[in-house]
């Protein structure tokens, strides 16, 4: 699981790391901009710091895994071959911990790069439907069950993280009761 969950997220990361989707996108209001005093940046400076922070969280993640003793990749890509292979020596809680993190980072970056139809194949944690909604105004996965509903009324509301977890755990579960 760890290693097609790391795959697709590599891939994403790579997609968005292409100097294509680095430009500024025009008549976008940006995440991070420059005064206006001086010409535009002539990077998407969100999406640096974007990728920046995901980058650091796995080279965190990994060096906790394995004690410090991992060296860095020298593409930014393979930082999640990295990850992969340093979940061979982790013990059971840790290897969870990483692939909560890498299902999160797949999520993460399919709906940055704009495939919200991701989010509608993860089963819903409240009522185990498939009837997840992406809702980019809250930046979380909505249920359209009308049953699956907070004590208010309000529509139940998943963070990327959330269904990441419920993923990981449910998929480890089934592994272990397969055997």
């Amino acid at each position: 699981m760890g290693q097609d969950i790391a795959g697709a997220a590599a891939k994403a990361f790579r997609l968005l790391n292409s100097p294509e989707l680095r430009q500024p996108a025009r008549g976008i209001p940006a995440e991070r901009r420059s005064p206006s005093t001086t010409p535009q940046a002539p990077l998407d400076l969100g999406l640096v710091d974007y990728l920046d922070r995901h980058y650091d969280e796995v080279i965190t993640h990994t060096r906790a895994m394995t004690d410090g003793n991992i060296p860095v990749p020298r593409q930014r890509d393979d930082v999640y071959e990295m990850c992969t292979e340093a979940l061979g020596n982790a013990d059971q809680a840790q290897r969870l911990q990483a692939q909560v993190m890498l299902e999160r980072h797949r999520l993460e970056h399919a709906v940055r790069l704009g495939d919200v139809n991701v989010v509608c194949k993860e089963f819903c944690p409240g009522c185990g439907c498939l009837g997840l909604m992406w809702a980019p105004a809250a930046q979380r996965a909505r249920c359209t069950n009308k049953r699956c509903r907070t004590p208010d009324g309000v529509a139940s509301n998943w963070t990327l993280a959330r269904l990441a977890a419920q993923k990981v755990h449910q998929t480890e579960k089934w592994r272990r009761n397969a055997t």
